[in-house]
């Protein structure tokens, strides 16, 4: 296994590594990792597919959770598709997303429609969605040229309780398939939000090392760029089968039980000649 090196900043993902799901209970050792960077003087941005949340609101959730964030430390699919949307000028949407976000889509200067065209039909976490709004969309996509958007594409996300609840993803599909027309993926893994956290960090990406409890979804793409990739098993995964599911070449650098372990196994890490 070969040493990496030391990464100058660290992107990190949210739920399942700072804190274990919806309840924003933090993972032991956590806040603690967190904190070191700042003694060390790490940079470091929370890069998050958060789709429940308002970035000020989950910045407020972490800060009661014993994490020394501001919302300026977060790089979210919320902002990155506002402004993806805004340069599009696709400014009127359907929010297919949770209702309690819909002001926050209004004070960015979009109008939200529940019927009827529109410029785009945008997906989130909604537990509540229910079939009479996805027939909804199906005019503004077929007959209206509507973009259809998803903030992500996970399948399922882990609510307060730890439940595996059905992701945007699942909805995006069948979306996509009864209108085909190709949705537009804001967050991981594509690429977009990968590179606007590098360049808020200032840094390439061979210069930082990305950690989650995703390697499926957030660090193949992060891996492909050039970061350190770290897997952490405090929550989506309790443990590393998911890794036979992928190409070898993919798998993380490095695998923890949780992020305070990481320093650990970097330490204990081989290089081989």
């Amino acid at each position: 296994m070969r040493r990496l090196r030391n990464p100058r900043a660290y992107l990190i993902d949210v739920e399942g590594v700072l804190v274990r799901d919806k309840s924003y209970l933090p993972v032991p050792g956590s806040c603690e990792w967190f904190s070191s960077l700042t003694e060390r003087g790490l940079a470091r941005v929370l890069v998050s597919n958060n789709t429940t949340h308002t970035p000020e609101a989950l910045a407020e959730d972490l800060v009661a959770a014993g994490f020394e964030v501001t919302v300026d430390d977060l790089v979210t699919v919320l902002d990155v598709g506002a402004r993806l949307l805004q340069g599009w000028g696709r400014t009127t949407i359907q929010w297919l997303g949770s209702p309690l976000l819909s002001n926050w889509w209004r004070d960015r200067g979009f109008t939200i429609v529940e019927q009827g065209p529109c410029d785009a039909v945008v997906l989130g976490v909604n537990p509540d969605l229910e079939i009479a709004a996805l027939d909804a969309a199906l005019p503004a996509l077929l007959d209206h040229d509507a973009e259809l958007v998803t903030l992500h594409r996970n399948l399922f996300w882990l609510d307060a309780a730890g439940q595996r609840r059905f992701g945007p993803g699942f909805y995006a599909s069948a979306l996509e398939q009864a209108a085909s027309r190709e949705v537009v993926v804001v967050g991981k893994p594509k690429e977009r939000i990968y590179r606007e956290a590098l360049k808020r960090l200032g840094i390439e990406a061979e210069d930082a090392q990305f950690i989650s409890d995703d390697p499926v979804a957030d660090l193949v793409t992060a891996k492909r760029l050039g970061m350190g990739t770290a897997f952490v098993l405090s929550g989506k995964y309790a443990d590393h089968g998911v890794l036979a599911h992928m190409e070898q070449e993919d798998w993380p650098d490095l695998i923890a039980d949780r992020l305070a372990d990481l320093s650990l196994v970097a330490d204990d890490t081989h290089e081989e000649n």
